[in-house]
């Protein structure tokens, strides 16, 4: 994919015709790359991308858990179909105007700035220091996972 954005980019450049918001353009295009986004069409002055929305892991478990496993199934066929996620970018008037599903680019440059500060902080820190809410977290709830199913088993039996 950034083959592609930087070849569209040396042909236009190439032609002589890059100007300073092409450039923008092409810089946004593959910072949303960078990101997961798929490029899906592209010309000089718009670019379509696509994306799927993050699956929701709480309203799986929960299907998984109530429905025994039918849910968890309806679920992932929905999401297959219904998870798609798109942005537009054009050029007008000298100004580069997104349109789409821009809340999902907003979260994902949200989660992208705090990766890094955790990354910084742990770097600083230490991994323990840092994280021991986070793994402890973890343990619990598989710890609860267990205790559920040996419960599950112990009231079926």
């Amino acid at each position: 994919m950034v083959l592609l954005i930087i070849g569209a980019y040396l042909i236009i450049a190439r032609e002589g015709r890059i100007s300073k918001m092409v450039s923008e353009l092409m810089t946004r295009v593959a910072e949303l790359v960078e990101l997961g986004w798929t490029l899906t069409s592209q010309t000089e002055t718009t670019a379509g991308l696509e994306t799927r929305r993050p699956i929701n892991w709480w309203l799986l478990a929960l299907s998984i858990l109530l429905l025994f496993g039918l849910g968890a199934l309806l679920y992932l066929a929905y999401w297959l179909v219904a998870s798609r996620a798109h942005i537009f970018l054009a050029v007008k008037d000298g100004v580069l105007v997104p349109s789409g599903d821009l809340w999902l680019v907003e979260q994902q440059e949200r989660e992208r700035e705090r990766s890094i500060q955790k990354a910084q902080e742990i770097k600083q820190r230490g991994f323990w220091r840092v994280m021991w809410p986070s793994v402890l977290a973890w343990v619990g709830i598989v710890v609860l996972w267990f205790v559920m199913i040996w419960l599950f088993i112990k009231l079926a039996t």
